[in-house]
């Protein structure tokens, strides 16, 4: 682009910017937004599956280069010296506090419930898809004990598979106590249920609980000590494959989960807005001049890329979690029989 271009506005709605889109200053810094700082990832990174029963090592999943953010902390660090210009009006956000905002392009990235996908194809063709898969979560301390026994294990994670089909994952979120006890973790459990479970309010903890009582150590000492009253919520899974929309000459496009919302049970979701941030930088970058024209082509080549590999990844996603709810194809899954990382590059 010519130094004297005027330059384009950007509207990014919730964006996750990741290495590959980060300026040097910023990207030395992401790593203190770990939920580990001290572990670093490397080309031989691997996510552990045990037999949630026997506790027997099934196979350690290649994750190379894999990172796990704190939100808060990684959004604090890329606010940092924000610079905003207003420059044109293409495209303006009309705020419920009265506020907006005007730019030449217009990035939904603010999640599976994107009003920008609501707004470029209609509620009914924007919808997330139920699933018959549900989710139950919680986030609290383990003790010294559990906290220090998962470790051994993994520093980071390490998932497991039951023979009655549920599928649990437990992760570190916060290491940045001195005391291991006062560390945070992350327990997921999904399994099938077609009909509605009604787990809501304290129900969720206990239900999580009750389906522990099987598992092997250090597991189930894990899932029994969370204290009454942990935070925990319950869902119903849901996706949203991806279809073209019209993104107004160039004007509004997706990206991220807002584009491909998809299942948790593959690791694509980060992998795919990685590629998405990418993908349109790149198009961006190469644009002959600083014209709305040319950014309207970068953003028509970014989503012609996009949209056949979003609703790919959405569909093996779904596959994926199917097929690890069923202990009889749960060795055929593209987890099993594959890797968590797209080759994608260090990200």
């Amino acid at each position: 682009m010519a130094e004297d271009a005027k330059p384009l506005r950007v509207l990014i709605i919730g964006a996750d910017l990741l290495d590959t889109c980060l300026p040097p200053e910023i990207r030395a810094r992401i790593q203190s937004a770990e939920t580990d700082p001290k572990y670093v990832a490397s080309p031989e990174s691997v996510m552990p599956a045990y037999h949630a029963v026997t506790g027997e090592l099934l196979k350690n999943f290649p994750a190379p280069w894999s990172r796990r953010l704190r939100r808060k902390k990684f959004m604090e660090i890329l606010g940092t010296d924000i610079d905003i210009r207003e420059d044109g009006q293409s495209v303006t956000l009309h705020f419920e506090d009265g506020t907006r905002e005007t730019g030449d392009l217009l990035i939904g990235a603010e999640g599976a419930h994107s009003l920008t996908r609501e707004y470029l194809l209609g509620k009914d063709a924007a919808q997330l898809l139920p699933l018959d898969y549900v989710a139950s979560y919680a986030l609290t301390t383990l003790g010294k004990e559990s906290t220090l026994a998962l470790r051994r294990l993994h520093p980071r994670y390490t998932a497991q598979v039951h023979p009655d089909g549920v599928y649990a994952f437990i992760a570190v979120h916060d290491t940045s106590s001195e005391d291991p006890a006062q560390w945070t973790w992350l327990l997921t459990q999904t399994w099938r249920s077609p009909e509605p479970t009604n787990l809501k309010g304290a129900a969720v903890l206990a239900d999580m609980k009750e389906r522990a009582k099987s598992f092997a150590s250090p597991w189930r000492g894990a899932y029994l000590n969370m204290p009454d009253g942990t935070p925990a919520w319950h869902s119903r899974m849901a996706n949203w494959p991806t279809k073209p929309w019209d993104s107004k000459g160039g004007k509004i496009t997706l990206i991220g989960d807002a584009a491909h919302p998809m299942t948790i049970h593959r690791g694509q979701g980060l992998q795919n807005g990685i590629m998405d941030a990418f993908c349109l930088l790149q198009h961006v970058r190469e644009m002959k001049e600083s014209t709305k024209e040319e950014l309207g082509l970068a953003v028509g080549k970014y989503e012609k890329e996009m949209w056949p590999r979003g609703a790919e990844a959405v569909l093996d996603s779904q596959e994926n979690t199917r097929l690890l709810h069923d202990w009889n194809t749960i060795f055929e899954s593209p987890l099993f029989r594959g890797a968590m990382a797209q080759n994608v590059g260090k990200a």
